[in-house]
């Protein structure tokens, strides 16, 4: 097929530009999380700031804010990739299912928070030995958002979807809530993935009749 000439030059500009520019981006963005999870271990997450971080990876404070919302964010930098798991197994189930238990099913994607285990083990340590509320709290929000979503995209079409969406989340913001601070209160005698995965199969045997 005849192409213009315009257009031939244009693909052998564009094309290698766009990758120069998305590895550029993906360079920039794991120089922000090194630097920050560098700056948690040796400082802890309280002692460091922004502008720390943005320091120590060598970019200005407003471009710590293009990759991450907040320092929470740099906390659980796989939870978009996990929430999407859990979306797709969500909506795998069947459409009739009640939304608790289809969330219940879908859920196994919080047994795995983090392909680096040194990095999960680090903000599990924040969150006993500082016991600061920002990590947790920013996750159990984020994760409630998500559910909620999902309920409403699945059962909008129902008079009562708002309220389902509501309540299925609240419940799954409690369970966590639960599952983190029964995970404080016994000293990390098991994995805080096994006690989340306890609670909500819990709530499965409560829910049951």
């Amino acid at each position: 097929m005849w192409l213009p000439v315009a257009t031939i030059v244009n693909m052998s500009i564009e094309t290698p530009t766009a990758s120069l520019r998305q590895r550029k981006k993906d360079a920039t963005e794991k120089a922000i999380a090194d630097a920050a999870w560098e700056l948690f271990e040796a400082r802890g997450y309280s002692n460091t700031s922004i502008n720390d971080i943005a320091e120590a990876a060598n970019v200005a404070p407003r471009t710590f804010f293009r990759y991450f919302p907040s320092k929470e964010a740099v906390a659980y930098p796989e939870f978009d990739e996990m929430s999407e798991s859990i979306r797709k197994a969500f909506f795998a189930r069947p459409a009739d299912e009640p939304p608790l238990a289809s969330l219940l099913a879908s859920f196994d994607a919080l047994a795995v928070m983090t392909e680096d285990e040194q990095r999960n083990q680090t903000r599990l340590a924040l969150m006993k030995q500082e016991k600061c509320p920002a990590i947790a709290d920013y996750f159990r929000k984020r994760m409630t958002e998500a559910v909620e979503a999902m309920v409403l995209e699945r059962d909008g079409d129902r008079p009562d979807a708002q309220l389902r969406a509501r309540l299925t989340s609240g419940i799954v913001g409690l369970v966590i809530q639960t599952s983190q601070e029964l995970w404080k209160e016994t000293g990390s005698v098991e994995p805080m993935e096994d006690v989340g995965h306890r609670c909500f199969s819990m709530v499965a045997d409560l829910i049951t009749f």
